[in-house]
């Protein structure tokens, strides 16, 4: 009944069959090899093989469970259906290929009743798949999502998985009928189809025929799979296994910085292996710029364009999107250690757009780490190309020359004190809290009001805190998302000695970016502490009872609260701050459509605090739009950034009439007693 077990020409069968398997199998693995591993095994190294059964859950939650695939509904269900048939195919595709070589020798006449009860299984799983077949191309030809690129290349693959399904329901019913095995338990579908079934001579014919084209699709399938964007199956679940396992909010240093003889990412020679498999893994289906607010606001950047140009790189391809490709460049070198990689196929006005938000890697399904390949690529173009905007260039060089990235300032490091009884912090034995004030909330005149609250709350409540005044200087946090990775070395070792001089032990500060870099940066240069933000601090002391808020908010007040992204995103905390919000007397809270992890950044991230944003549409005054959409009076967030941010965008829209912008700590400092 197989047709590989006949001779052709006196050449047995199974032989030319075995032939052909084994073909398949070198171009498949061969593909993969020059493909995918051999440019992996050359990037530099990158240790991701620590804390191995967190890994494990990690993978059975987000691979086998396809858990962040879910975050869209549709287009989740479509891909699970797909997957997880695929996953229960693995043993019947086993046996189909040994049902070529011998019908003795199969897992089928192995497992005898067992096999019968997991055909039935299989045969679930083929609806399914086609069923997600079915619902991809509906997406594709009729809702048609606007960073969903549709190409042949889609088109393709979902023919052949749907012709694997057809073929096997079609061959199933036909092998069915021929032994007469009718009506079978374990083959609903298959037993129903069989009703339609030709003549004996005719059925033995068409199932050979019909198993051959089986065969055929699924070794074509298992061909093509490496040159096709589809790779992202097989490279996909190493992506996922081997994700950063840390904070999202902190990058990885250079280590021994004097002693290194290049810096960041200018090449592919550069990247390490983890960024190489990241460019293999990418499943292009643009999450990651849905949610981009440089894409929606029409800056010369695309999360997924920008992974798939570094897979081009990688394979000395043309660069996949031309917004991100140099100007007027029309050759492509072959794959080289010199390959000009940034400014040569991603555009430094592509690198410049990004504000760190970390949107794209909470909407990749498959974890990949955009964020900290754009800072390396920023630190080739900073340290070795002197290449930056030049109202960046300005910030770093006050940060080099006076600790702070704020030019023309007005005040210093004490003068938002006047009037107020701040103790100093002189030594953590004596002071429980060192209350980080920073760059914005001691120079900035918006910023010294939060400053203000902030000491009056704590006051307030009898917590024992202090400030540095003079000695503070920046984190550095600018520096290091700039790409100047020296200048933010530098400043947090000096952080670092002071602080161990003073014997800090825990730290408060209302500052999210301040926040993250001691948190998450810090411990890898000696500093370990316990950070605390503000709204953590406060949250805590309205829980305890320690904090009493007894005057209302105005008649009429409606709140929304924006999520900070160093505070959300990069840290996980978006409960804090809505609890304190909750907590104050009076008034109704409404939330934006996009909040916690899919919140929109206020546009200073990433240095753009201080550069300046040339297109027409501001970050900023997107989000602002956002809030006033929802009919609140009064925006409130927890960070000194993106309190100006909205306040620009609000004078930006004539708003000042109907929103108002508040830290949380100038609102707690209002309703006090």
């Amino acid at each position: 009944m197989y047709p590989t077990h006949a001779s052709f020409l006196g050449v047995p069968g199974a032989l030319l069959f075995g032939l052909v398997v084994l073909a398949s199998l070198g171009v498949f693995t061969w593909a993969l090899w020059t493909r995918v591993l051999q440019p992996i095994l050359r990037g530099k190294p990158d240790y991701r093989f620590d804390r191995l059964p967190e890994r494990t859950v990690k993978f059975l939650v987000y691979v086998i469970g396809q858990r962040k695939v879910f975050d869209n509904a549709f287009s989740g269900a479509l891909h699970a259906l797909i997957f997880w048939g695929f996953i229960i195919w693995q043993p019947f595709t086993l046996n189909l290929i040994l049902e070529g070589f011998s019908e003795s020798f199969t897992l089928a006449a192995l497992l005898g009743p067992v096999w019968l009860a997991y055909t039935l299984l299989v045969e679930v799983a083929s609806v399914g798949i086609l069923v997600g077949c079915a619902m991809a191309a509906y997406r594709r030809l009729v809702m048609r999502p606007a960073n969903l690129e549709s190409h042949a290349d889609a088109y393709l693959i979902l023919g052949l998985i749907a012709g694997l399904m057809v073929t096997y329901f079609a061959a199933e019913a036909l092998r069915l009928s021929l032994l007469g095995h009718l009506p079978a338990w374990y083959a609903p579908v298959s037993s129903a189809l069989a009703g339609f079934a030709p003549a004996a001579d005719v059925a033995v014919l068409a199932f050979g025929a019909l198993w051959l084209l089986h065969v055929g699709i699924l070794l074509s399938f298992l061909v093509y799979l490496p040159f096709s964007k589809h790779l992202h199956l097989m490279a996909a679940p190493f992506n996922v296994f081997f994700q950063n396992l840390e904070t999202r909010g902190g990058l990885a240093g250079i280590k021994d910085i004097e002693q290194q003889e290049r810096f960041g990412v200018g090449s592919v020679a550069d990247l390490t292996w983890k960024q190489m498999l990241d460019a293999a893994t990418c499943t292009e289906c643009g999450r990651c710029t849905d949610l981009c607010p440089a894409y929606a606001t029409d800056k010369p950047l695309s999360p997924r364009d920008l992974i798939l140009d570094m897979k081009a790189a990688i394979a000395g391809q043309p660069a996949h999107h031309q917004r991100s490709v140099l100007a007027g460049r029309a050759e492509f070198a072959p794959l080289s250690a010199e390959l000009p990689l940034v400014n040569g196929i991603i555009h430094q006005e592509t690198l410049w757009a990004c504000v760190t938000c970390g949107a794209c890697m909470e909407a990749c399904p498959v974890f990949i780490e955009h964020v900290p390949s754009i800072i390396d690529m920023r630190r080739n173009l900073v340290l070795e190309q002197t290449l930056l905007p030049e109202t960046a260039e300005a910030a770093l060089v006050s940060m080099e020359r006076r600790g702070h990235p704020w030019r023309g300032t007005q005040h210093d490091r004490v003068s938002w004190m006047e009037g107020l009884d701040v103790p100093e912090f002189t030594s953590g034995d004596d002071v429980a809290y060192l209350y980080w004030v920073g760059c914005s909330g001691a120079l900035e005149d918006r910023n010294r009001k939060i400053t203000q609250a902030v000491v009056k709350v704590l006051q307030a409540s009898g917590v024992s805190f202090g400030v540095l005044g003079p000695l503070e200087t920046c984190t550095g946090d600018p520096a290091r998302r700039m790409g100047n990775e020296y200048l933010f070395q530098m400043m947090a070792k000096q952080n670092v000695e002071l602080f161990k001089e003073k014997k800090v032990k825990k730290i408060i500060t209302q500052c999210p970016h301040c926040f993250n870099t001691f948190k998450n940066e810090y411990p890898e240069y000696g500093g370990n502490w316990e950070i605390t933000h503000h709204s953590q601090v406060i949250e805590e002391l309205l829980a305890s009872g320690k904090l009493k808020l007894a005057r209302p908010l105005p008649e009429g007040t409606t709140i929304t609260y924006h999520d900070s992204c160093y505070l959300g995103r990069h840290n996980g905390e978006y409960d804090a701050p809505r609890n304190v919000v909750n907590a104050l007397p009076g008034g109704t809270v409404v939330e934006m459509p996009r909040n916690r992890e899919k919140s929109f950044c206020c546009g200073a991230g990433g240095g753009h605090m201080w550069m300046e944003e040339k297109s027409a549409k501001r970050i900023n005054w997107e989000r602002t739009q956002q809030a006033l959409d929802t009919g609140a009076s009064v925006v409130a967030t927890g960070c000194p950034f993106c309190v100006l941010m909205m306040e620009d965008g609000v004078r930006g829209k004539n708003a000042e009439d109907q929103l108002r912008v508040k830290d949380l700590a100038e609102l707690v400092a209002e309703a006090l007693e």
